[in-house]
């Protein structure tokens, strides 16, 4: 086995037995879609990739962007957001759950 894919085994391990793994979520603009060069997430998600090396020492699991959400989808994606301080109980998120499992795979 390649000593790339030793270390990404360990490294996935390592990530297996860590508790409470949460995500950072961020959302900015709105700026027109004109403006926006191609390839116009990639400056943005570098920037934040390599903070969180310098922060954590170590490179994300995952790190994910781009343009196109649209006002009506971030009031949502906040909502959601926030559903662990603003329904404890949880309830919102059985729903949604049991929505999504309803769904067939794409």
């Amino acid at each position: 086995m390649p000593p790339f894919y030793l270390k990404y085994i360990s490294y996935l391990c390592g990530m297996k037995n860590k508790e409470n793994l949460e995500y950072w979520f961020c959302k900015i603009g709105p700026i027109d879609r004109s403006e926006i060069p191609f390839g116009g997430d990639g400056p943005l998600r570098s920037a934040v990739e390599d903070k969180f090396i310098d922060m954590f020492g170590e490179q994300a699991k995952t790190c994910g962007s781009g343009w196109g959400l649209k006002e009506e989808m971030k009031t949502r994606l906040d909502i959601i957001s926030y559903l662990h301080i603003t329904d404890p109980s949880g309830g919102i998120l059985k729903q949604i759950d049991e929505i999504l499992s309803k769904r067939p795979m794409i």
